[in-house]
């Protein structure tokens, strides 16, 4: 998920760093970014964070300019090692509109990167109405420039991550000189996301609801 921004202006002199489990205040100012940057439906409990924090699949990374916390990234590496999310990403609003968001993203992507990992993204829906439909379209463009593409057809099915359902979800895909998914792959991807982010089960029927119609070679779009 991604808190609200723009990329315009680049940003100099912009530190991405992983948070070790000694890093206490910096964890401390990106759970205030965390908090700051996403609606309740949308944020896990701190007691889950701070749990995700101590797994070592989890890359918490905190994007400083001159000493002073700009944004963050929350990323997790899938089982298997080919693909990872991008669970959380925000810019501290003084911060937005100088291109930090962007960095952030690539950064995050560079981190993870060894062997090549696809980097999965989500991002609220543009294709439900909504009052702020026009920011999501915003978010959904940003990511385009950046070169993500979208999954056809994929209906993605967030689990709630508190009893307060989620807002409308896409997938969107980071990975460059690909055009096509395998649909083996992308369930693998989609059952790993379940299991190691949402702490669902490996046969949740949801999954098989989101994959019914696709075909054997899902297009990026």
């Amino acid at each position: 998920m991604v808190g609200s921004l723009v990329a315009e202006t680049k940003p100099s002199g912009l530190v991405l760093k992983r948070l070790q489990l000694s890093s206490e205040a910096e964890f401390s100012d990106l759970l205030s970014l965390y908090e700051e940057a996403f609606p309740s439906s949308e944020r896990k409990p701190v007691a889950v964070l701070r749990r995700m924090f101590a797994v070592e699949q989890y890359y918490f990374l905190l994007a400083t300019e001159n000493e002073v916390t700009v944004g963050f990234a929350i990323v997790r590496v899938l089982s298997g090692g080919t693909a990872a999310l991008l669970e959380y990403m925000a810019v501290a609003p003084s911060q937005r509109r100088r291109g930090i968001g962007g960095q952030i993203v690539l950064a995050a992507a560079r981190a993870v990167n060894a062997p090549p990992v696809t980097l999965l993204l989500e991002v609220e829906s543009d294709n439900v109405k909504s009052p702020d439909q026009s920011l999501r379209t915003k978010r959904k463009h940003f990511y385009r420039a950046l070169g993500a593409l979208e999954l056809r057809n994929l209906s993605w099915i967030m689990p709630p991550v508190i009893a307060t359902l989620p807002p409308a979800m896409e997938m969107m895909v980071l990975a460059p000189a690909v055009s096509t998914i395998r649909r083996e792959e992308l369930r693998q991807w989609l059952v790993n996301i379940y299991v190691d982010v949402y702490g669902q089960s490996a046969d949740d029927p949801r999954i098989d609801v989101m994959l019914r119609e696709l075909p054997e070679e899902v297009e990026l779009i």
